[in-house]
């Protein structure tokens, strides 16, 4: 009874951690493209409230996992080692990385008169924040199929390879020459 309780609080924790990542996401992306103050702060309080959401389920995410861990006696196989590693950098990118960036984000919505959408829109557009999405979101990927797949530790470091590669490629941004983006406002 307490494995399944355990297993169901796993399992609810990662849904919990995706549609966190999903709506912070979502949030940012809606602050950037925001017109009007009110639209711009409501998505200002979900993006700030959403992380320490995130927080709570990785955190159960944990120990639900390593309860779990121990108790089929895999905590040193591979795949695990390669997951708690990927967690801890999810959580250090989702924390004290991008803590700086919110940070500024809160701050720019005290910018006094009309400013206040542009300032939030420029703070939203910080690509710390973008990057630390992409790592969540592709470590986190990665650590759902080490949980399926349970690899070995040289394939776990393959996945975890591919993570980062997947988070380099999105994060390069194809940035169009300055001739063709004078020719664009004319």
């Amino acid at each position: 009874m307490i494995r399944s309780l355990v297993l169901f609080a796993h399992v609810v924790s990662v849904l919990a951690l995706f549609v966190g990542l999903g709506l912070e996401w979502l949030s940012l992306d809606a602050l950037r493209r925001s017109t009007a103050r009110v639209e711009a702060l409501r998505c200002l309080r979900v993006s700030t409230v959403v992380p320490r959401f995130s927080g709570i389920a990785l955190a159960l995410t944990v120990a639900s996992g390593f309860y779990l861990g121990a108790r089929f006696g895999v905590l040193g196989d591979g795949w695990m080692r390669a997951s708690y590693a990927a967690l801890l950098l999810m959580a250090i990118v989702g924390g004290p990385v991008a803590r700086p960036a919110m940070r500024a984000l809160r701050q720019a919505a005290q910018t006094p008169g009309d400013g206040v959408v542009s300032a939030l829109r420029a703070a939203a557009s910080h690509s710390i924040l973008r990057l630390s999405l992409r790592v969540r979101v592709a470590f986190g990927l990665a650590v759902v199929y080490l949980m399926i797949g349970k690899p070995d530790a040289a394939d776990s470091l393959l996945v975890m390879g591919l993570a980062l590669a997947l988070t380099i490629a999105t994060s390069v941004s194809k940035r169009q020459p300055q001739s063709t983006l004078a020719e664009g406002y004319r």
